[in-house]
C-alpha cells in the first residue's frame, strides 16, 4: 500500500513537471561584467515573465531560457523591491504559461512543488509542503511569505511553488533562514496580484534605507561597550553620504567611545535590528522620518530623509 502511494506521489509530481517546465526560464544576467542566474515563468503566451526583483533589478542585461540553450533577451518592465517581485519581457509569442492561484488558496500542509535553476542547472524540480504562511523578511512588506519544505538552493530566486493543480502559489525568494530548517522562502501569490497591474505600468519600487550597519544591543552588549541603554540598535558602521551620514549619527568605535543607539522611529520603540528594518519596509524612499537616539547617557531626536537601498 505504502509502495503504491508512493508511486502516485511520483507520477502526481511527473506529471505537473512536464505541465509546468516549459513555462519556466533559466535566467541570466549581466552587471559589470559579473554575471548571475535565476529564475523566472511565464504568466501569459504573449511574453509577460515573473521573476525575484533580487534577480534582475541591477542588471544592465538580461536573458531567459525557456527551452535550453535557447536564449531570448528580455526587457525589465517593472520591479517592487520591498515585496522582492519583478516583471520581465520577451518578444517571444505562443509561450507556455502559468497561472497565478486565487489570493486565498495557500494552506498549511498543503503538498507544493518547486521548479528552479539551482547553480544555473536546468528546471529541476523538488516537492514539499506549506510549512508557514504570513512571514517576513527584514526589508520586506511584513507577512506576504510562506515557507516552503521543498528544497531550495540558490538559482532557484524568482522560480515557481506550484500547487497539486500547477497553478503558481509563490515565487521563491530565499532558502529559509529558519535555523536548522530546509526549504525556502516565497512571496505569496496573493502579494504578487496586488502590484502585477503596477508592474505591468512600469512601476520600480525601491527599498527605504537609513545607510547603517548595525546589532541590536544585548545586556551583555550593553556592558561590554558601556551602553545607557540595554535595548535598540547600535550603529556599528555609518555608510558615508548616506541619510544617517548625513544627518550625523555616530557609529561604534571598538577602542573608543560607543557609537550611537537607535531607540524609536516616529515615535515606535526600535528593539531590535528586525524591529528597525520592518518599520523602515513601511517607508518609501524619500520619506522624512524622525530617530530617537542615544548617545552616551543623553537622548535627541534627528531627521534624515530616506534613500534608496543599493
Amino acid at each position: 500500500m505504502a509502495a503504491s502511494a508512493a508511486a502516485s506521489q511520483t507520477f502526481a509530481a511527473q506529471v505537473l513537471y512536464e505541465r509546468a517546465a516549459p513555462a519556466v526560464a533559466l535566467v541570466r544576467t549581466l552587471q559589470e561584467d559579473r554575471q548571475g542566474t535565476g529564475s523566472a515563468f511565464a504568466i501569459s503566451r504573449d511574453g509577460w515573465v515573473l521573476t525575484a526583483a533580487h534577480v534582475v533589478r541591477r542588471a544592465e542585461r538580461i536573458s531567459a531560457e525557456f527551452e535550453v540553450g535557447r536564449r531570448v533577451p528580455a526587457r525589465l518592465v517593472g520591479y517592487d523591491a520591498r515585496r522582492d517581485v519583478a516583471l520581465l519581457r520577451v518578444d517571444t509569442a505562443g509561450l507556455p504559461s502559468l497561472r497565478l492561484a486565487e489570493p486565498s488558496g495557500v494552506q498549511v500542509g498543503e503538498p507544493v512543488a518547486v521548479i528552479g535553476n539551482p547553480g544555473g542547472r536546468p528546471k529541476v524540480l523538488t516537492t514539499g509542503v506549506v510549512l508557514d504562511v504570513g512571514l517576513t523578511l527584514p526589508g520586506l512588506v511584513p507577512g506576504i511569505l510562506i515557507r516552503v519544505s521543498a528544497a531550495v538552493a540558490p538559482g532557484s530566486s524568482g522560480g515557481p511553488v506550484l500547487n497539486a493543480r500547477g497553478e503558481v502559489v509563490g515565487v521563491v525568494v530565499a532558502v529559509s533562514a529558519r535555523p536548522g530548517a530546509e526549504g525556502g522562502l516565497a512571496v505569496s501569490s496573493a502579494a504578487v496580484a496586488q502590484v502585477l497591474p503596477s508592474l505591468m505600468a512600469g512601476a520600480r519600487v525601491e527599498r527605504a534605507w537609513i545607510g547603517i550597519l548595525g546589532t541590536t544591543v544585548t545586556p551583555e552588549l550593553a556592558r561590554e561597550r558601556g551602553l545607557s541603554v540595554q535595548r535598540g540598535v547600535l550603529v556599528v558602521e555609518v555608510v558615508p553620504e548616506a541619510p544617517a551620514d548625513r544627518a550625523g549619527l555616530r557609529p561604534d568605535v571598538a577602542n573608543g567611545m560607543p557609537g550611537d543607539v537607535i531607540v524609536a522611529l516616529n515615535g515606535r520603540p526600535v528593539d531590535t535590528m528586525e524591529d528597525l528594518l520592518a518599520l523602515l519596509a513601511e517607508h518609501q524612499p524619500g520619506d522624512r522620518v524622525r530617530l530617537r537616539v542615544v548617545r552616551g547617557s543623553g537622548a535627541f531626536d534627528v531627521e534624515l530623509v530616506l534613500g534608496v537601498r543599493p
